[in-house]
C-alpha cells in the first residue's frame, strides 16, 4: 500500500507539469490496438473495464473533453481475442456543448508466434461511426463521434520487457459534418518498456504518429462544393505515453496513463489534439 501511494503522488506531480504542454495521441483509434504482448494478462476468459478521461484542447480552441469509456476482452481461443470500446463523450467550449455516444471500436487479437522470452501479434479492428458528428452544426472538436467508418491494423513484436510496434488507420472518408471533414490515414511507430515493482506496472511508450496527407473541408465562402485542404493539417507527431497499472487481486486492477510530446501537433481541425489529458479506470477478470 506504501509503493501505491508513492506511486499515486508521483502522479499527480507529472500531470501538474503536463498540464501546460501539448500532448495527445491518435484518438482516432490507431493507438488503441496492438501491443497487447506487453499487457499483464492473466489469460481470463473475460476481462471488462470501466475508465474515465478528461482533457483539454488548449486555448486556440478552448474546448474541455470528458468521457467515460467501458470496454471488454474475450480471449475466444488460446490465443485469439475479441476486444471492443465504447465511450460516452462531453464536450464543452465557447461555441456551446455537445455529449452523447461516441465511436465504437472493434478489433481482433491474435498472437502469431510465442516462446519463452518474446511474441508476435497482430491486431485487426475497425472503428464504426455511432456517434453524432454534426450536432448542432458545430466544428468537429465538438463532436462525439469523427463521422467515418475506419480500418486499422498493428502489429507488435517483444521480447522480455521491450516491444516494438506499427499501426496503420485507413481513413473512412468524407463525414456529415457540416465542413465535411476528410481526414488523411495515419501511421504508427510504437516502442515500449515494462517495468515491474510486485503489484504494479509502469509502462513507458513512444509513440509516433504521421498523418499521410492532409486533410480538408468545404469552402463555406463558395456557392458550388469545392474542398480545400488544411495546411499543416498532416504534421506528425512524438508522445511519451506512461502506462501504470496496479493489481489489487488476481481478478481486480486499477490503471492509469497521461501523455507528454516531444512533437507537438498544431493544427486541430479533427479536434484530436490535446493540451492535456489522463484517465484512470478499473478492470475486473472472470475466469
Amino acid at each position: 500500500m506504501k509503493k501505491l501511494i508513492v506511486l499515486i503522488f508521483t502522479l499527480l506531480i507529472v500531470i501538474n507539469y503536463s498540464v501546460i504542454i501539448k500532448a495527445q495521441c491518435s484518438d482516432a483509434g490507431v493507438c488503441s490496438v496492438g501491443g497487447h504482448s506487453m499487457e499483464q494478462e492473466n489469460r481470463s476468459l473475460f476481462n471488462i473495464s470501466a475508465s474515465y478521461k478528461y482533457g483539454y484542447s488548449g486555448k486556440d480552441d478552448d474546448v474541455k473533453y470528458n468521457s467515460f469509456q467501458v470496454g471488454a476482452l474475450y480471449n475466444v481461443l488460446e490465443k485469439t481475442s475479441l476486444q471492443f470500446s465504447i465511450p460516452y463523450n462531453i464536450q464543452s467550449g465557447p461555441l456551446g456543448n455537445v455529449s452523447g455516444i461516441g465511436d465504437l471500436l472493434v478489433s481482433v487479437n491474435q498472437n502469431l508466434y510465442s516462446d519463452e522470452n518474446s511474441g508476435f501479434d497482430a491486431s485487426f479492428g475497425v472503428k464504426l461511426a455511432t456517434g453524432d458528428d454534426n450536432k448542432d452544426n458545430l466544428p468537429i472538436p465538438y463532436q462525439s463521434g469523427l463521422g467515418s467508418n475506419d480500418i486499422l491494423f498493428a502489429v507488435n513484436y517483444s521480447y522480455d520487457k521491450f516491444s516494438i510496434g506499427a499501426g496503420y488507420q485507413l481513413a473512412g472518408g468524407r463525414n456529415e459534418n457540416y465542413y465535411r471533414l476528410e481526414r488523411g490515414d495515419d501511421l504508427l511507430l510504437r516502442g515500449a518498456y515494462s517495468f515491474q515493482f510486485e503489484e504494479f506496472s509502469i509502462t513507458p511508450q513512444l509513440l509516433f504518429i504521421k498523418r499521410l496527407a492532409k486533410s480538408s473541408i468545404i469552402d463555406t465562402t463558395k456557392t458550388e462544393e469545392i474542398f480545400v485542404e488544411m495546411e499543416n493539417s498532416d504534421q506528425a507527431q512524438l508522445n511519451l505515453l506512461v502506462l501504470t497499472n496496479y493489481q489489487v487481486s488476481n481478478d481486480l486492477s486499477l490503471f492509469f496513463d497521461f501523455a507528454v510530446p516531444f512533437i507537438k501537433r498544431e493544427v486541430n481541425v479533427d479536434g484530436l489534439t490535446r493540451a492535456f489529458s489522463a484517465s484512470l479506470g478499473v478492470k475486473f477478470s472472470i475466469n
